[in-house]
């Protein structure tokens, strides 16, 4: 959160929260909160609009202001593809990624583990083992701090090859909320969570300003007895929703520690 925060995890927004580039985003967050999630939609090899990203610019930054980064891996990196090519295609890219990334002392890299509905899911699983098996192999410790995002299908899908293969957990509250999945089931993991996305869910579309005043006590709870000191990234795209879920967890979170 902003400075005073009594918490041990840090509060944090996305660098896609004004209409412009990563850099612009960062500049202009940066003395709001105390992590940005760098955003990476698409692989460099596939991405049509390359955004500048300048590394010793982004340290400076994070040094002026004692600011940290989380990273979203590229969503269209598909470990579980039929091709074998085309997941060591997705392979290189975080290999590369986290390599031009590693002077900023990145807290999470997360990752989605993209289910391919045109394969069965048994042969979806056997080609996700082998891409994990090979992206743990080529990362070696480094794994640690790839976390593995729960999407739209229930986690218990892919969580014993995330615990397998050593990677983390990235829980996306907005998620369980949006798919109808179990929140408290999902919460169970924060033991072994990374990094957590919180946004709201309204008519069914998520990443949408936070309302749930409730929920927000709830999770400050759970975040408290688990003693989680990793980042909390409000995932929202637009800088009017981000300052409205300030404004409710600034007035819910204080009125939780005077209690």
């Amino acid at each position: 959160m902003m400075p005073g925060n009594r918490r041990l995890w840090r509060l944090g927004a996305t660098s896609c929260v004004l209409p412009a580039d990563i850099m612009t985003n960062v500049r202009q967050l940066a003395p709001l909160v105390e992590d940005i999630q760098l955003l990476f939609f698409e692989s460099a090899a596939k991405s049509r609009l390359p955004q500048p990203l300048d590394v010793s610019a982004l340290r400076e930054i994070a040094e002026e202001h004692a600011l940290s980064y989380t990273v979203h891996l590229p969503t269209d990196i598909a470990l579980g593809a039929a091709a074998r090519a085309e997941r060591e295609e997705g392979i290189a890219e975080i290999v590369r990624l986290m390599a031009r990334l590693a002077p900023l002392g990145v807290r999470s890299f997360d990752l989605h583990l993209v289910r391919d509905r045109y394969l069965p899911e048994a042969l979806w699983l056997d080609n996700l083992v082998a891409g994990l098996h090979e992206l743990s192999g080529a990362l070696g410790e480094e794994k640690k701090l790839v976390a593995v995002e729960n999407i739209e299908y229930p986690y218990g899908l892919v969580a014993p090859l995330v615990e397998e293969y050593g990677f983390g957990v990235c829980l996306d509250l907005g998620h369980l909320v949006r798919y109808g999945h179990d929140l408290q089931e999902g919460l169970s993991l924060l033991p072994r969570v990374l990094h957590l996305h919180y946004h709201g869910v309204q008519d069914g579309r998520d990443h949408q300003a936070l309302t749930d005043a409730d929920q927000a006590r709830m999770l400050d709870r759970r975040l408290a007895e688990v003693g989680y000191d990793g980042v909390v990234t409000l995932e929202m795209y637009s800088l009017e929703n981000l300052k409205d879920s300030l404004a409710l967890l600034d007035t819910v979170w204080d009125s939780f520690i005077e209690q």
